[in-house]
């Protein structure tokens, strides 16, 4: 991933556009360099300072010819060495940054190299265009959405109606099978958050059992649906309705949590106890927030490094801030109305038995894909707009001036205590008479 450096665009267009000056006594004038040409920074604090230029590409004669495990372990070998002594790129921009060997070598944390770094647009060191763990995860999700949406729905109506079988047989067998993969990733990340390693666990939180929201989201969850199937399934003559309430009540465990905690951000109230990486006290960030940081860090394996990168991010960017925020509402408030319909649909005694089944477990999951359908190209779109306006931004010039006389207000009209988190009005936005390239290009780094 390239770095993203704020005001490089506008930096590039002023060095094309502004003329060189030629002096008759001495050399001409040199213009300011990009941003973007700055000596490579690495995790690890004791390496030796690295030139910005790739490796050279050498020749070497041909081997001679080996047997398949010498060449095997040989090449082993030189993956293993690459990767450990070889800088391709920054590795705070590299999905290499989300792996334990990484985290342990490390010498600082993505929060501090980006706090010491302003101008870098904060990257997730975590990708899922290349590699085996975005075909894991999706795997893993359709699994579970099989298993909890198609095989009950599917068992119930064959069995009843194409079998002839009781009820109470036909959801003993239902209630045997549903949840299996879903309660094995989740004793998957429980063990993994009860671990003394650090990897995997909230930021702030080093001891035993540091379970973090979506944990106990997910203990409420499967505790709700677990016991409406053992009340739904326990008598000889089993309630239907209740038995068709578990798709609604997983609506209401996850979007309640997730609109909660989106008011309490809304409406700045700190958080009353830890709540992933943010501790007792302080202020809570909307909920998709928390659900997108812990299942990355915790089950598609990012680590400490992603919520460390995700915090980063979401602290320097107010368009990605404004993102999530809209994310979390969007996906709480249509979940619980869809939550509450399907309870409506379900009491109500004129809706026929065999109709409220199939409404009650296949209409959240099928609301849930198209939501989903929505917000990936939503975000992507967010995201391209994101970068491009980092890079158009032009506080980068701005604190170049207010090094050079701190007493002068910026050039885009900002007091010089300003935040630097305050977002500020794109380049491409303003218009032409107030364009800061005129003067004082000379000075800028």
């Amino acid at each position: 991933m390239p770095e993203v450096v704020r005001g490089s665009l506008v930096l590039d267009r002023a060095a094309f556009s502004q003329p060189i000056a030629h002096s008759e006594s001495g050399p001409a004038a040199i213009l300011p360099t990009s941003p973007t040409e700055r000596p490579r920074v690495t995790f690890d604090q004791n390496r030796e300072d690295t030139s910005n230029s790739l490796p050279t590409v050498q020749t070497f004669s041909p081997p001679p010819r080996r047997t398949v495990s010498i060449r095997r372990h040989s090449s082993h070998n030189q993956r293993r060495t690459r990767d450990l002594n070889e800088e391709e790129r920054d590795a705070y921009y590299d999905s290499r940054a989300a792996t334990q060997r990484e985290f342990r070598r490390r010498g600082s944390t993505l929060q501090s190299y980006y706090h010491q770094h302003p101008e870098l647009l904060p990257q997730l060191p975590f990708t899922f265009r290349h590699g085996f763990k975005r075909w894991k995860l999706a795997g893993y999700i359709s699994l579970m959405v099989f298993d909890a949406c198609v095989v009950p729905i599917l068992l119930y109506y064959s069995m009843t109606y194409g079998g002839n079988i009781q009820g109470y047989i036909t959801f003993a067998v239902i209630t045997a099978i549903w949840g299996g993969p879903t309660y094995v990733e989740f004793a998957v990340r429980s063990i993994r958050l009860i671990k003394k390693k650090r990897f995997f666990k909230p930021l702030g939180a080093n001891q035993k059992w540091a379970f973090d929201i979506t944990n106990w989201i997910l203990v409420l969850t499967i505790a709700v649906v677990t016991t409406l199937l053992i009340v739904g399934a326990a008598p000889h003559i089993v309630f239907l309705r209740v038995l068709s309430m578990p798709g609604p009540a997983i609506l209401y465990c996850i979007a309640g949590p997730i609109f909660l905690m989106s008011l309490y951000s809304a409406c700045g109230w700190k958080a009353p106890f830890r709540i992933s990486s943010t501790a007792k006290g302080e202020k809570v960030h909307p909920g998709i927030f928390y659900i997108v940081e812990d299942i990355v860090a915790v089950n598609a394996g990012g680590g400490r490094p992603f919520r460390e990168g995700w915090a980063a991010r979401y602290n320097a960017s107010p368009v990605f801030r404004k993102m999530i925020r809209d994310q979390s509402w969007f996906w709480s408030i249509p979940a619980l109305v869809v939550a509450v319909g399907c309870t409506v649909a379900v009491c109500i005694h004129p809706v026929p038995k065999v109709v409220v089944f199939a409404v009650g477990w296949a209409v959240p999951f099928i609301w849930a894909g198209i939501w989903a359908a929505i917000t990936v190209p939503w975000v992507k779109s967010v995201m391209k707009y994101e970068r491009k306006s980092w890079e158009e931004d032009a506080t980068i010039l701005g604190e170049a001036h207010k090094e050079i006389d701190p007493s002068q207000t910026s050039i885009l009209g900002a007091k010089p205590d300003e935040d630097a988190n305050t977002p500020r009005e794109p380049m491409h936005d303003r218009p032409e008479s107030s364009s800061p390239l005129s003067e004082g290009m000379a000075t800028t780094v």
